[in-house]
Parts: C-alpha cells; structure tokens; sequence
C-alpha cells in the first residue's frame, strides 16, 4: 500500500542520485515523502506530466486533471503544473529550460499528430450513418473538384404496418369470402439530406410526408465551378431567379434546372423550370387592405322583391289602401321560377327562352305610360286590349312563338325570333340547362303578385 503524494519528475540524462530520502535529476531536485514497495504488478507513473502510461494495466489521467506549461519571465524557466479541477496541484510544479520545453513539445505534437491520423484511418472513427467515401480518378477530381464523396442524412423514418381481419357469419355469403383480410401500410419521413462532392457539387433536401405546404419539400443540387472555368453555377431542384430590374419581376418558387455561363466578359444565365407559387398584389388603404370582388346584381341587397308584371306594380298601391285587408281581387294558384344554372345541378334542369313583354299591353299608350320594359315590333302589338291584366292575348307574341317550330325547337330560336324582329338582350334571352328554384328558394306573395329572393 502506498501512502502519501508521490512525487516524480523528469528524467533528463537518465542519471539519478538518491541521498537521504531525496531523488535527484539533472537540473530537477524533488521530494520523496514515502518508502518504495515492491508491488507484483507495478504502477507506473510516468515523468512526464500528462504522457500517457506505459503499462498496459494503467489507465489514463481522468478527466478532471490537467496539464499546463507557464512561462517564468523572471527565470526563463517553463513551469509545468499538474492540477485536479484546476486549482489543486497533485503534484510539485516541475521547470524546464528551452531547449527541454521544444523537446517535450515536439514529442507531444508527434504523438497526437499519429494518434489522430490512426483515428481517421479507422472504421470505428466513422460516426456517421454513411461515412465518407473517396473515389480515385483524375478525372472525378477534375470535374467536381476532389475525390471525397461526404453525404450526412438526419432525421427520422416510421414505418407502421397493420393487419385487419373481417369476418362475417352470414350463410347466404359463400364460406371462402367470408373472411376479407387487408393489409395497411403507412410511413412518416422526416429527412435531411446534407452532401458535398468534392467542393463543388453541394447537396441539399429536406423532405417531410407530413408537411402542411408542398413547399415546404425542398430539394436542391448546387454545382459551383471556380473562377475561370465557362460553367459557374448549375443549380437543380428548387431554384429562384431574382432581377435587378423593375419593368421585369423575377420568380423566386421555381422547380426546375439554372445554369450560369461565362464566355469572358459575357455572363449568360438559363433557365427550364416550372413555377410552383404565385404572385398577389396587396393593396392597402388608411392603414387597411382593401380588395376588389364582384358580386351580382341579385345578391347585393338581401330580400330583392320583383313584380311578376305591370299589372301587379300598378295595383300595388291601391290594394294596400285598406290595411290590414288586401284588396287585389287576384290570387296566383300556380308559379315556377327558373335561373340560370351556377352551381352545376343538373337534376332539374331545362331549356327555354325569356320574354321580356310576353302577356303585357304593348300599346303605344301603354309605351308612353312606361307599362312595357321595351318595345315590340309594330306587328305584334294589339291595340286596345280587352283587358288591362297579364293575358297571353294582350299581344300576338305568344301566338305567333308558340306556333313557329323553329322557335319551339330551341335550337334554331335566335334567328327565328329576330326575322320577328325581336333583338336579343332587349326582347328575350335564350337560357340553357337553366336551374328550378325550390320553394324554400324564394317567397311569394300571391295577393299582390311579387317575389323575394
């Protein structure tokens, strides 16, 4: 058992000289506080302060020593102290002159040198999932600027696999297809890929299965040529193509390939890709963004009311004159209301043409009162109708559209109805695969003759 601090130097010339309990050395006096014991399986030190030992039994210093050489101005001397945690010598602080310090420090330099270059060399250094490959070939360094192949991929890969059985004890099914087994197979990647090839091509992707936005994916292969070389960039994968100028905007979410070529002085720039983004113009006013929409004359104003005729929006008045009672002397047993068709419903569907007139006085006094929304030809109006009500006899257009085929027929019905001389827009409108409003669609009132949408 050995007690006490042992105290050890350097051994300088290999000469010792023991007298009295006190170990000398050239240049190195130090202290022995404790008698030597013979131990079977000895435990060297070395002289050295920090030097690895040199019995394979030893172990290294723990991490909590160290080892630090401080010049001495004063002496010229350089002082080596061993400390644990860094303020405790564990052992007496040593001197060297210069020539001894250069000495230690080029056998140091020496020994870490080879000890890193053997940790380099072999396959337990290599930490990596894929550890650096180096191809030889003149040709591969030339062309992507080394011959080391260096790819780090980081991130996560879960696999799910299920299996789901389905049995159903129904006799009137045959037995064989009475058992159903499907297979589930699911993954979620979170990949990224950081490469260098050579010092020239760099790799670059990052790759998610569950990423909200496709752009969030990016995948990019960068190739940078040196300086005199005709190839200075090609860039493959996501890439942008900024300008400097204003009257035209470059693009920044581009898939697609970008070369970069110098001739000399001349500097040409190529693109091939596809644009995955696009461009919004944002206008903002007192502080607020404004935008421009466009809304139909039909859903401006909630709860629009239209007059099925003339005849309704003259009574109108008169038949409220005796509230609560409505007095209009009519009452609408039967109705349909048709639109055009916005929402790709075809299950009620149907084609026609819309008069504007159809059963209103079409008289020259009816024209000057404004009963009438436009004019029809002179030989289509009847003077002095029978009635002042909506009736298909108030003027010959039913008559005369209800008996031509080729009005009938719907296909031919624009040029029928202009040798009529009626003007489309004006005088009626052809509607296709027009839609039926369900009641719950609109309101009527049948008194007074008018509905709401």
């Amino acid at each position: 058992m050995i007690t006490g601090i042992l105290a050890l130097g350097l051994i300088v010339d290999g000469a010792e000289d023991r007298k009295g309990g006190v170990r000398r050395h050239a240049g190195l006096v130090l202290q022995v506080d404790s008698p030597e014991v013979d131990l079977q399986f000895p435990i060297t030190d070395p002289l050295t302060p920090g030097a690895p030992s040199t019995g394979n039994i030893n172990l290294g210093d723990p991490d909590n020593i160290q080892n630090d050489v401080l010049y001495d101005p004063e002496s010229g001397q350089y002082i080596m102290r061993s400390t644990v945690g860094g303020s405790f010598d564990y052992r007496p602080p040593m001197s060297m002159s210069l020539e001894e310090y250069l000495n230690y420090d080029m056998e140091r330099s020496m020994e870490n040198y080879w000890l890193d270059r053997v940790e380099q060399d072999s396959e337990s250094a290599q930490k990596d999932l894929i550890p650096s490959i180096k191809v030889r070939g003149e040709a591969f360094d030339r062309i992507f600027g080394g011959n080391t192949i260096d790819i780090k991929p980081r991130g996560s890969a879960e696999v799910i696999f299920g299996l789901n059985v389905s049995k159903t004890e129904n006799p009137r099914i045959p037995i064989d297809q009475r058992r159903i087994t499907t297979f589930n197979f699911d993954q979620r990647i979170q990949l990224n890929l950081v490469g260098n090839i050579g010092e020239k091509l760099k790799i670059n992707t990052n790759y998610n299965t569950q990423a909200t936005f496709d752009f969030e994916n990016q995948v990019k292969l960068d190739y940078t040529g040196y300086e005199d070389e005709i190839i200075q960039k090609i860039e493959a994968g996501n890439v942008s193509l900024p300008l400097q100028g204003t009257l035209i905007q470059g693009s920044q979410s581009l898939f697609g390939l970008k070369t970069e070529l110098r001739f000399g002085r001349l500097t040409a720039t190529a693109i091939f890709s596809q644009e995955k983004g696009q461009r919004r113009n944002v206008q903002t006013q007192g502080g607020a963004q404004t935008t421009n929409f466009d809304i139909k004359a039909d859903e401006y104003e909630a709860n629009k009311h239209y007059f099925l005729s003339h005849y309704f929006r003259d009574r109108y008045n008169d038949a409220l004159r005796t509230m609560p009672t409505v007095n209009s002397g009519v009452v609408i047993q039967r109705i349909e209301v048709w639109v055009t068709n916005t929402r790709q419903d075809f299950q009620q569907t149907r084609n026609f043409v819309a008069f504007t007139d159809l059963g209103e006085d079409a008289s020259q006094q009816s024209i000057d009162a404004g009963k009438v929304s436009a004019d029809l030809p002179p030989g289509l109006v009847v003077d002095n109708p029978t009635s002042n009500r909506a009736d298909n006899s108030a003027n010959t257009l039913y008559q005369q559209v209800s008996e031509d085929p080729g009005i009938t027929g719907f296909v031919n019905s624009t040029q029928s109805l202009q040798q009529l001389g009626l003007v489309a827009a004006r005088h009626f409108e052809k509607v296709e695969s027009a839609r039926l409003l369900t009641p719950s669609e609109y309101t009527i009132n049948t008194r007074l003759g008018f509905i709401s949408l």
